[in-house]
């Protein structure tokens, strides 16, 4: 089961996370959640996937769609993963789209929410 946490929502940013794993069926789960959480909040957000232990192509896509939505309404996105989800973000190169960092603080030094 894949399911998406409200960390934190403040005025100035959202924090979610995902726990799980972004196959298909996981995106099935989430996606319509963490969109809602993020893009309908029109807030810079910090998406933490540290707890996600596979990504898919559709999960990729998935993060992808929400910083292009988030960037039409000004805002950016910043995520929070580690290996081997942190490689496989790193090797598809969307870094200049969705900076890809280690830590909470570090996203929200990105977001220049910090």
């Amino acid at each position: 089961m894949t399911e998406v946490v409200l960390v934190e929502a403040t005025d100035a940013f959202t924090n979610v996370a995902v726990r799980g794993r972004l196959d298909a069926a996981g995106v099935d789960e989430v996606g319509l959640t963490l969109t809602s959480q993020t893009v309908a909040r029109r807030k810079p957000a910090v998406i933490d996937l540290t707890d996600v232990g596979f990504i898919a192509s559709l999960g990729i896509g998935m993060l992808v769609a929400i910083a292009k939505s988030l960037r039409m309404h000004g805002m950016g996105v910043a995520v929070v993963a580690a290996p081997p989800v942190q490689t496989i973000l790193e090797m598809t190169d969307i870094g200049p789209i969705i900076p890809i960092v280690a830590t909470r603080e570090a996203a929200l030094r990105t977001l220049g929410v910090a």
